[in-house]
């Protein structure tokens, strides 16, 4: 062996490849040396134990094709050689079977030279070693056989094991998958074939039939670089497996190398019906950039600029075939545009503050929730760089008014998109209060913790504030408090807000909601609210007509300096309350035959405004405030 090729084998082993790739080559060899009749022998190691799968330790191949003749005997000892190379073969692939395995056994019975020939091929192989005696064939017979599989894969010692599971149907799909260009061509042609692959008593076959056939569109892509086209080919097949299987395959001499995943496909969902399909993109551009592993493209790896050796990226590439990919799809399936349109508008009004981000989606097949869940992401995402760009213009000693401006106008669009997530946010509590009308399970604490936490408290500085507690369902003016708290005693509240005398009357008292305009102030405004279930009892309702305003009495006597105050009721308003009601002295606000209820009364005494509020009228108020905001943020 000259010092080359002794080079090729100590390097060449070295490269990281999948376990079952030299499987690959070898049934890659046999097809390309015109076997009809291809077998593979799996060998699987001993288990103790049911629960633990067997893995691979060894296989073989072999077929009828010309075997180890004169001609292909030079060319196996040639590194790189070019005897078949319209075929696809970069003449380096039987030295990475080494990475795999130490041992590599081939027995060739060539029927047309009367011999038979022995390689027993290893990182130590010379060319001595080869074995020829005069024997008579019938027929040529070619056996491969893989055996000691190297450290990489597997060491005891190490804990390491990167064998293959002993799965036939897995192990027989990678096969297909990875020749599928180099078997598809063989059919088109006309060729017959058959691959059988045998684990202990179980068995299946690859061969002409089990081929789908592809569809091809061909297309061309010009360099940037250089005044130069490349030809592409992209192979296509769909199947109605309801599997929603999307696989794109990058292909080089006649093999899968890359695959693309859903997300860089653009893919967030699926198909109609579920259907899966197969692409792969052939070019002898491909051909050229393939590394010798076949396993990757070395050539346009990790580069960022073309240039006149590397003439295409991926970047380069991957947008016309997207853009093929879409052609072939909406022949397909026409009806893809108007659901894909439709998808877009409900996921517009549903968060009408992302239609920005849900308008640049540019997935090929698209859902309400994928549009949503991938503008969110993209919001984020440009939320932080913003913030961040404009943080960093407000520090510099001197701004450009040019990209000052930009940047407020990007900032701009960001605080419209927060308010618009805000305003969803609202919308969602709007909808939980309503479930407690229905719903008996909801109880007085459901209803109250919906407006503020119980046993929390909060002032204005707390950054949270907007979403600690949601006053807003009454009036978005509530939400400028500068104390509130929910289930607090007095005594807990005068701690709070400072207020220091001897009073100790009823300090034990917990009103519901307690909430200060203007705290440490002389003139304070007061808000309070007493809660009732929707679903309370005549009985548990009448007591809050006494239980308010003896809070309110309470609370101004603990408290003072309090200017004016508004009380609330919050609860559902049936028959059997009005009838409490209006014996009170209440003022009705909506006329009788009004879907809604809410009732007044001044209590002159406390200078407290009292009001009485049915939650349907209470979340029909605050439905129709946001959608105001709703309104003008779909118009942005």
């Amino acid at each position: 062996m000259n010092v080359n090729m002794q080079r090729a084998v100590e390097n060449l082993a070295k490269k990281d490849l999948k376990f079952l790739q030299p499987l690959y080559e070898a049934i890659s060899n046999s097809l390309e040396s015109g076997s009809s009749k291809i077998l593979v022998e799996l060998f699987t190691d001993d288990t103790l134990s049911a629960e633990i799968e067997p893995h691979i330790i060894s296989f073989s191949v072999t077929d009828n094709g010309d075997g180890f003749t004169e001609d292909n005997i030079a060319s196996f000892l040639e590194l790189w050689s070019d005897t078949k190379l319209e075929l696809g073969c970069k003449g380096s692939g039987r030295f990475t079977w080494l990475s795999v395995f130490d041992r590599v056994e081939i027995t060739s019975e060539v029927a047309s030279e009367s011999k038979l020939v022995t390689i027993p091929f290893g990182l130590k192989f010379r060319d001595s070693d080869i074995g020829t005696s005069t024997q008579y064939f019938s027929k040529n017979k070619t056996t491969v056989k893989f055996c000691d599989v190297t450290k990489r894969y597997y060491d005891i010692d190490s804990k390491i094991d990167n064998r293959s599971i002993a799965d036939l149907d897995a192990i027989t799909n990678g096969i297909e998958q990875s020749l599928i260009i180099k078997l598809f061509l063989l059919k088109r042609d006309g060729v017959k074939f058959s691959i059988k692959i045998k684990l202990n008593e179980q068995e299946r076959e690859i061969n002409e039939a089990t081929i789908p056939t592809l569809e091809c569109k061909q297309f061309e892509i010009a360099s940037k670089v250089i005044k130069e086209t490349y030809e592409f080919e992209l192979y296509y097949h769909f199947i109605d497996d309801r599997k929603n299987s999307k696989k794109i395959y990058y292909c080089a001499n006649r093999r899968t190398v890359k695959e693309e995943d859903d997300d860089s496909l653009h893919f967030s969902c699926e198909l109609p019906n579920k259907t899966s399909f197969n692409m792969l993109l052939c070019s002898r551009y491909l051909d050229d950039m393939v590394n010798d592993s076949r396993n990757d493209f070395a050539g346009m790896a990790h580069k960022k600029q073309a240039s006149m050796a590397c003439p295409l990226l991926f970047t380069d590439i991957k947008p016309e075939l997207l853009k093929q990919m879409q052609i072939i799809l909406l022949e397909k399936f026409p009806e893809l545009e108007a659901l894909n349109k439709e998808q877009e508008e409900k996921a517009i009004n549903a968060s009408p503050y992302l239609t920005k981000y849900i308008k640049e989606n540019g997935d090929l097949v698209k859902t309400e929730k994928s549009l949503t869940t991938k503008a969110i992401e993209t919001f984020n995402k440009q939320k932080a760089i913003v913030k961040s760009k404009f943080e960093k213009l407000l520090h510099d000693k001197s701004i450009d008014e040019h990209s000052f401006n930009e940047a407020v106008v990007a900032l701009s669009e960001v605080a419209a998109a927060e308010l618009g997530e805000y305003i969803l946010y609202r919308n969602s509590i709007i909808k939980a209060l309503e479930c407690a009308i229905s719903d008996e399970s909801k109880k007085e604490k459901f209803i109250h913790d919906i407006f503020m936490p119980m046993h929390t408290s909060s002032f204005s500085s707390n950054e949270e504030k907007h979403f600690l507690s949601n006053l807003w369902i009454l009036d978005d003016k509530f939400m400028t408090y500068s104390y509130a708290a929910s289930d607090e005693t007095v005594e807990a509240i005068k701690r709070d807000i400072e207020i220091k005398n001897n009073e100790k009357f009823k300090d034990s008292n917990r009103p519901d909601l307690t909430i200060f305009f203007n705290s440490k102030t002389e003139h304070r405004n007061l808000i309070m609210i007493e809660f009732k279930g929707a679903n309370a009892n005549k009985y548990e309702k009448n007591k809050a007509l006494t239980e308010l305003p003896d809070d309110v009495a309470i609370v101004k006597k603990h408290i003072p300096n309090i200017n004016t105050v508004w009380s609330y009721i919050i609860t559902t308003i049936d028959d059997d309350f009005k009838f409490s009601i209006s014996n009170q002295d209440f003022i009705e606000l909506f006329t009788a035959n009004s879907e809604y209820c809410a009732y007044y009364k001044y209590f002159n005494k406390q200078n407290a405004h009292e009001f009485i509020l049915d939650l349907k009228t209470i979340t029909s108020d605050a439905f129709a405030r946001n959608k105001i905001f709703m309104d003008i943020l779909k118009r942005q």
